[in-house]
This record gives structure tokens, sequence and C-alpha cells, in this order.
């Protein structure tokens, strides 16, 4: 009886358990009439949707995203430079740099500090607050001219003109009869053909040069004044370095015929280079004009000209009326008449004109070198305050910092890389300093360098150009 009832029950587990293995039945899998249609229609979804990109795509092997690079990803792995000097001295200033200094802000950011920072994450954390300013310097520094400039315009008239300036000469002599009396036994015509050639001698090498001769031809009778008053000539024509011609060309000049000043002056015209910048006129004549001529209009006519002409007017040996003439002419052309008796004071004219170039030259020596001193002092004036303005922000940064971190040590104890700090906080502060130390001295040298060559220079040209007016006017 007992073992039909074990079986019994071993009968009715087995076929509980069967039941148990029977799909659940859920509401959810109730249909009802609207559910049934819907479920007959496939079923739509975004995501069964490809597009033909998305078939590509899925035909794809799969990427995971971490081995997905963008360009950025790219960049990013590349090694960056190490920054300049100057890209580090030209970083912001830090929030309390400067006049913004206040002590107990700085603090209260100090608290706001994570307590497990590096040495270096304090060290940056500190130059945000206290890094001082030093970007106006480091571009001084950076945009320097070292190099120093004088301009000094060299005077007009020196033994060799500059390339700019065209300077025409002309020199017109009286072949009048009176040039045949003498003077201290020695003609007036030799006399005057003496101081010429050694006037020509003296001019500028690349100046143009004119030699004009007038009444020249007949006689001083009345039947020849129309052939002398019509009478000039242009007897030489050439360069300053080429004067040594004159003497020869003076040789055949005698003094003949009647005195055509305003012929000869007008003719000067024509002798003139159109792209002539100065043009100076020297006559010499014993007398006044004797063809009827107006010399004092031609000579205003010549300096009001486009190429504006100073006329002189020597007189050798003239009377007081002739004088009074001679001194009209000299006045319309823009010059100066002067009087001279003799052979001694006829060269003597002729020479002032190098004492008044030696006088210009050492003008401008002593103006250049002067000036080229000042400015090398007042660069190198620039190039110390910007030095020592960068290292005593170098000295205020470190104090500060300093103070910092006397200050987290108060805070933290133990808890912060002190040591490593310190050491960071010092090399920065010798960076700085030794940056404005280094490149302040280098430019204050290439000042001085320069300066010294432009002084010297000048000062060698200065004494050169004298030296040699000198000789030429004792020669």
């Amino acid at each position: 009886m007992i073992r039909r009832s074990i079986l019994i029950c071993v009968t009715l587990i087995v076929f509980l358990a069967g039941c148990s293995n029977e799909p659940e039945k859920n509401t959810s899998n109730v249909q009802n009439p609207t559910d049934s249609n819907q479920r007959d229609e496939p079923e739509k979804n975004t995501s069964n949707i490809q597009t033909p990109s998305d078939s590509n795509q899925r035909n794809e092997p799969e990427k995971n995203a971490s081995d997905i690079q963008t360009p950025s990803d790219t960049i990013r792995t590349k090694p960056q430079p190490p920054l300049t000097d100057e890209q580090i001295l030209m970083k912001p200033p830090g929030r309390f740099a400067g006049s913004n200094f206040d002590e107990q802000k700085v603090q209260e950011a100090l608290d706001q500090l994570p307590s497990d920072l590096t040495a270096d994450q304090y060290e940056e954390e500190l130059l945000l607050l206290l890094a001082e300013d030093y970007r106006p310097y480091v571009s001084t520094f950076i945009n320097f001219e070292s190099e120093v400039t004088v301009n000094n315009p060299r005077p007009n008239e020196k033994v060799t003109l500059p390339t700019s300036r065209k300077l025409h000469i002309s020199i017109l002599l009286d072949a009048s009869g009176s040039m045949k009396a003498t003077i201290s036994g020695k003609s007036k015509m030799d006399s005057a053909k003496e101081a010429i050639q050694s006037f020509g001698d003296k001019l500028p090498k690349n100046a143009e040069v004119s030699l004009r001769v007038y009444g020249h031809k007949g006689t001083g009778s009345q039947k020849d004044k129309k052939v002398s008053c019509s009478s000039t000539e242009e007897i030489f024509h050439g360069q300053g370095e080429q004067t040594q011609q004159i003497k020869t060309v003076l040789q055949d000049v005698e003094p003949a015929g009647w005195t055509p000043i305003a012929n000869a002056l007008e003719s000067v015209k024509q002798d003139i280079n159109p792209e002539t910048t100065d043009s100076i006129v020297y006559v010499v004549s014993d007398g006044i004009e004797t063809c009827g001529g107006n010399p004092v209009q031609i000579a205003k006519e010549l300096n009001q000209s486009k190429v504006k002409t100073v006329v002189n007017i020597i007189g050798f040996d003239v009377d007081n009326e002739g004088q009074k003439m001679l001194k009209q002419v000299a006045a319309s052309g823009g010059g100066e008449f002067t009087s001279i008796d003799n052979e001694e004071a006829l060269k003597k004219y002729l020479n002032k004109t190098y004492d008044k170039l030696r006088g210009e030259w050492t003008l401008w020596k002593e103006k250049g070198a002067g000036e080229a001193n000042i400015k090398k002092e007042q660069k190198q004036g620039i190039l110390n305050q910007t030095r020592e303005t960068m290292q005593g922000l170098a000295v205020k940064e470190h104090s500060n910092q300093l103070a910092a971190l006397a200050y987290l040590e108060t805070k933290k104890r133990d808890a912060f890389p002190k040591s490593e700090l310190y050491t960071m906080i010092t090399e920065r502060k010798s960076f700085a300093w030794g940056y404005a130390r280094d490149i302040g001295k280098r430019l204050y040298d290439e000042v001085s360098k320069s300066g010294n060559k432009v002084y010297n220079d000048i000062t060698d040209e200065g004494n050169k150009k004298i030296d040699d007016l000198t000789n030429k006017k004792n020669n």
C-alpha cells in the first residue's frame, strides 16, 4: 500500500513538471482585431530602412570607435616643439600681477587649489596668479633697431658731388683790350689766366665746367665794335677732372676789343645742361658793359630761370663807376660783387670758395659726429631702462611666488612638493632676469659698435675733406 502511494506521488510530480514547460501566456499575446490587422502588414521600423550608404557600411567589417582616428587625433600625436624664450615670456600676466597684487586675494585663491597637485601643476597655478607682464619689454628687445644712422647731408660743393646733384660752373673771362693793362709788371690778362687755372684745378671732379671768353675779336676801334660786341665763345666744356686742359685753351686768348658782358651772360644759357641742379657763374671783368647791352636784366633772367643760376662778378681793377654797375649785375643775379686790385687778391678771392667749403665740412663733421654719439646714447638708454625694468619685475615676481610658497607650507605642511616648487620658482627668476641681461647686453654692444663706426666714418671723412681742401688752397 505504501509503495503504491509513493508511485502515485512520483507520477503527479512528473505530470506537473511537464505542464511547467509550456510557453507562458501573457496578456500581451492576446490580439484584438486591430492588432491582428497591423500584424498582418510587414512591420516598418526606421531602423530597418537601409540607405545605400548603410548597406555599404554594413558590408564592411565593424570598426571599434577607439580604432577610428580623426585628423585632430593625428595632429595631437605629433610631438610639439619646445617654446622659445620669447614665447614663454610673452605669455599673459597673472591675475594679480603688477598693480593688481593683493596678498589676501592671492591667499584665498591658493586655498582653492587641490591638495594633490604636482610641482609642475603648482608652478603653473602660481604663474596664473602671479606672473608679471614681460611682454612690453620683450617686444622692445625683439623689435629693437641697433643700427645707428645719422641724417647729415654733406656740403653740396664738395670735391666729389653726390650723384643726385649736378653742378655747373661757368667762368666768363673778359678779353677786351683793357685787359692788356699791367699791374705790378704783369698784364691783367695773364693774372686772370693764372687765377682761373688755379681755381679750375680745385673744382669738384664731377662738376660740369665751362669757360667762355668775350670781346676777344676785333679791336677797340669803332669800326670793329660790331664784330667785337658779338664775339663770345665757349673755349672749354668738360668735367672738373679735365680742368687741366684750361691752361692749354687759354694760351691763345689775347685781349682785343670791346666788353659785351650782356651777350656773354646770354650765351651762358646755352651752356647749362637742363638736368643741372646748381649753376654758378663767375664773371672776371675789368670794366663795365660797353656794347649797349643790359647785363643787369640778363643776370636777373638767369637767376630766375628753371635752373637757378647765381651770378658773381669779380671786378679786376675796376674804377668807381664800373664797380657801381657791376654791383647791380651781381645783385640781380643773386650773387656778390668783389673788387680785386691785383693778382694775389684775385687768387685769394677764388680760394675763398674753398675756405667756405672747408668750414662747411668742419661743421658737417662736428654735427654728424655729435649726432652719432647722441643717437648711440639714446638707444643705449632705452636698452638699459628696458633691461633694468624687466629684471625688477623678475625680482618682484620671485618675491611674490616665495610668499605664496610660504603660505602654502603653513596650510599644507608636508603634503606638497615644497623643495621642487622652490627650485622651479628660483629657476623662473633666473631665466627672466638672465634673458633681460643677455639680450640687453647683446643689443647694447651692437649699438656701441654701430655708433662708434658711424662716428669714426664721419670724423675720418670730414678730416680728409678738410685736409684736401687745405692742400688745394695752398698749392
